[in-house]
């Protein structure tokens, strides 16, 4: 029989959601969550998903809703993300460290009627809230939720239904949301899980609350995948350690303050890391020294990600790591990067210029900014559309991209570019430096000139004058320091430790310059 007499009926696409149903049969006594002594199987994770989605419908939540989470990293959190995907809502993470005014601001943005709220949140959630209707887990949670019927609801999300609206980390200008379809969401864990080696029988390790993508590297390829994530709801280094310990996860995430926290643990050499068979790093570049020490611990298993929650990515191989220690990596699976010049023209594996990029688990656009996504847009020759991602870089020959800077950070003194990446790579050489940032400031002569805060080393001490000097005196005469100045606490960072540069800048100016 011809195969065009066979009608398939039945849907095409399947997603996220519906891969945790698969395994909620055929993995159904399998372990998909550990959070403290708590074991929760695949089959009870669906479940809880299903009763979850009947209670929203029965609320009234509608196929295209959103609806808001202000939720710590727990496995609540995750049965409530699935319940609004199979509802046919999309979800809308918030992060805790935002006002509530800023807060209020996302919720009007995304037009979430309703938001879930951790209890160690809820004061914020109803300061942020203003017509939304607050849910948070407890008795009446419970009982509303467990009257709920646990089979599926019916709802199966299609490939360009919206499934999540993350907001930027703000670290420049007013936070965007951006879109993501399930088919972007589906590929990025699946995508993910090949480049970062998950299996079904891998540990991967949770530690950031889902409003930040990264917190995504580690539990959406291991759902796609069938493996288990061990939650820890709040990063510390005592309870890294201790998970480390007790179940030796496969698969990690661990920023550069979490790096460095860990460093200085007393037990690291003895616990060491090398349970990992992949250490993720993304958010911000990783100190050497920092690195290297990663690398050692974890046998090295520390692969390094550039990327943006828009959906461009470059991935680096701890071997890779060791040849080009300055390099980001080549584009990650189903993505392609090219650079463009000032005047848009592609000037890949010739010179520096702003990143542009496409992948399979591409944003949708910008929620609410058409402005925006007209803005982000550039086309190659066949028309091709790519997203701007305001960074700048530049390939070797052999197709690894090293990065220069965000192109809004670059400062053009006396008409030439400076890369402020590249002078805080030099202050970062003298032995009393924890950690630099550079930025542009108006000059009258030069029109810019260079600006660094410096965070010296523990116990270090050290003139700004003669730590500028030295500075200098390694630097080329354009990207010499005007100043220098020195902060004795942390700098200002998002969830992901990337530094609110603005933050610093602002500051600096307004002591600089008090009363302008």
């Amino acid at each position: 029989m011809s195969i065009r007499n066979v009608d398939i009926a039945g849907p095409v696409f399947t997603g996220i959601s519906d891969q945790i149903a698969i395994h909620g049969r055929f993995r159904a006594n399998e372990i998909a969550f550990v959070q403290g002594e708590r074991r929760v199987t695949w089959q009870a994770y669906n479940e809880a998903a299903n009763r979850i989605a009947h209670m929203l419908i029965a609320s009234g939540v509608r196929p295209g809703e959103r609806v808001a989470l202000l939720v710590a990293n727990g496995l609540w959190a995750h049965e409530v993300l699935l319940g609004i995907w199979r509802a046919g809502a999309a979800a809308v993470p918030l992060s805790p460290m935002l006002t509530a005014a800023t807060l209020a601001n996302m919720l009007a943005d995304s037009g979430a009627q309703r938001l879930f709220a951790s209890p160690e949140y809820l004061e914020l959630a109803a300061a942020a809230a203003k017509d939304e209707t607050l849910i948070t887990p407890g008795v009446d949670f419970d009982r509303e939720v467990m009257a709920c019927s646990s089979a599926f609801p019916g709802h199966s999300p299609a490939a360009r239904e919206l499934a999540v609206i993350i907001y930027s980390s703000g670290t420049t200008g007013t936070p965007k949301g951006i879109a993501h379809d399930h088919e972007s969401r589906l590929k990025f864990g699946a995508y993910f899980a090949a480049e970062f080696r998950f299996h079904y029988r891998s540990v991967a390790l949770s530690c950031i609350p889902m409003h930040s993508n990264g917190a995504w590297l580690s539990w959406l390829p291991a759902k796609w995948i069938g493996a288990t994530t061990v939650i820890l709801p709040a990063f510390t280094a005592d309870g890294y350690l201790d998970i480390v310990r007790r179940h030796a996860p496969t698969h990690g995430f661990a920023v550069p303050t979490m790096a460095a926290a860990l460093l200085q643990h007393p037990d690291i050499e003895t616990v060491r890391l090398d349970c990992f068979e992949t250490l993720i790093t993304a958010g911000s570049p990783m100190p050497d020294a920092v690195k290297r020490e990663m690398c050692r611990l974890s046998g090295d298993a520390l692969y390094e990600l550039w990327g943006l929650t828009e959906g461009v990515a470059t991935i680096i191989s701890p071997a890779d790591m060791a040849r080009r220690p300055q390099s980001v990596g080549r584009p990650m699976l189903g993505c392609d990067i090219r650079l463009i010049d000032g005047e848009d023209q592609d000037v890949t594996f010739r010179q520096a210029g702003e990143i542009v990029g496409y992948s399979a688990g591409m944003m949708s656009g910008y929620w609410n900014r058409p402005d925006a996504n007209r803005d982000v847009v550039w086309r190659d020759a066949t028309g091709r559309a790519y997203l701007r991602t305001g960074d700048i870089g530049e390939f070797d020959a052999d197709g690894y991209l090293v990065l220069r800077g965000r192109k809004k950070d670059m400062i053009i003194s006396g008409g030439i570019n400076v890369y402020p990446i590249d002078i805080e790579a030099v202050l970062l050489t003298h032995e009393a430096v924890e950690e630099v940032v550079v930025f542009g400031v108006d000059d009258e002569r030069w029109g810019e000139t260079p600006v660094a805060i410096v965070r010296l080393r523990e116990a270090a001490t050290a003139n700004a004058e003669a730590l500028r000097a030295w500075a200098n005196e390694r630097l080329a005469r354009h990207q010499r320091l005007s100043a220098l100045a020195f902060r004795a606490a942390g700098f200002p960072r998002n969830t992901l430790g990337k530094v609110r540069k603005n933050e610093l800048r602002s500051g600096y100016l307004a002591e600089a310059r008090p009363g302008h």
